[in-house]
Order: C-alpha cells, then structure tokens, then sequence
C-alpha cells in the first residue's frame, strides 16, 4: 500500500463471523482510516450492527475525505435505511455502497433493480448526492445498464416510477475483465 499513488483510496467490504460482522473499510497509503458497520439490516439478517449510521467503529468514522469531498461508506442494504429513517445528510458530498450479492432472476436476493431503484436512487433523491455501488453478481451477467453510478434529479417522481434512464450519473471509461469471474469497472468524476 506505500507504493499507492498518495491519492488512491481502497474500499472493501467485509463480512465476518458468518455474516453478523458486516463492515466497510477504507484503506490509503497510510493504512486503515475508516471503518463502518451495517446499521440497517433487512427483516431476515441477524448482525452485531451498529447502534446508528454515524456510530464510530474502534474510534473510526465511516465518513472520510478525499482530494476535499466528504464519501460516506454503506454496508449493502443502509442504502435503504438513510431514506425509510429521514436519516439527516452529514455533510456527506457521495455515498460508497458496498452490496453483497444478487443471485440468478426467481432465486432469492435477486432484486438488482429494485435495490438501484429503491436503495440508490432512494439515498441518493434524500441525501441529494450521488451514490456508487459495487455488487456481487452470482451465477449471472452483469446487466449491461446496471447503475453503478446514480444521481437523482426527478423531483416529481416517487423511486417507484424511477428507471435507470433516469439517473443523468455518466461514466467516463468502463473496463470489463473477463475470465471465470467477470469484473466491470467503471470510472466517475465526482
């Protein structure tokens, strides 16, 4: 990590102790500098989660800074709890959403587009900010107009009736790997 462009960020998630331990972390070239837990779990996760979307974990934010913006870092379905709670804006300039996984269409936790359209575009339309997910997709393509990237701007509109062509939010490079997994990268100015 001390040989990282002193302006590289590295944001994992990590799921620990068969799921109860669901956090994000933030890693520069100095090392660990921020952490969050899973504070909104869905009706059927049991967690060790965090008492608020703002808790600190071993004295770690999950709020950081970087080249002057404020990124907020949410573990998977938090997304969905910053606009179902009215949880107030910290300041936060885009939020990091790191989810876990979206299994084959018909098999559970396969809602990709009610996820971008309720979760994203539901934290992002109440935050005012733009929101940035990464997912797993398990045994499935990558769908080729997933919103890796969302920024509400339809005032008159309920997530509901929200689409992906929608969301202004344009990547300015995608990189797709293939091999047994595939990876697709894509690249936002913020």
């Amino acid at each position: 990590m001390e040989k990282l462009n002193s302006n590289m960020a590295i944001c994992l998630g990590i799921d620990g102790r068969c799921g109860l331990d669901q956090m994000a972390v933030l890693f520069t070239r100095n090392g660990l500098q921020a952490i969050g837990r899973k504070f909104y779990p869905t009706d059927f996760e049991e967690i060790d989660g965090a008492d608020s979307y703002l808790s600190l974990e071993d004295s770690y934010s999950r709020v950081f800074e970087l080249k002057g913006k404020k990124f907020y870092m949410a573990v998977c379905y938090d997304v969905f709890g910053i606009k179902k709670e009215r949880l107030k804006n910290p300041g936060i300039d885009a939020i990091l959403d790191l989810v876990h996984q979206f299994h084959p269409i018909g098999e559970d936790n396969s809602g990709d587009v009610l996820f971008a359209k309720h979760g994203f575009a539901g934290a992002s339309k109440h935050w005012g900010c733009p929101i940035f997910g990464a997912a797993v997709f398990f045994n499935r393509e990558i769908p080729k107009n997933w919103p890796t990237g969302v920024i509400w701007d339809c005032n008159k509109k309920n997530t509901r009736n929200w689409r992906y062509t929608d969301n202004p939010l344009t990547h300015y490079e995608e990189i797709l790997i293939r091999g047994d997994e595939n990876v697709l990268i894509r690249l936002f100015e913020v």
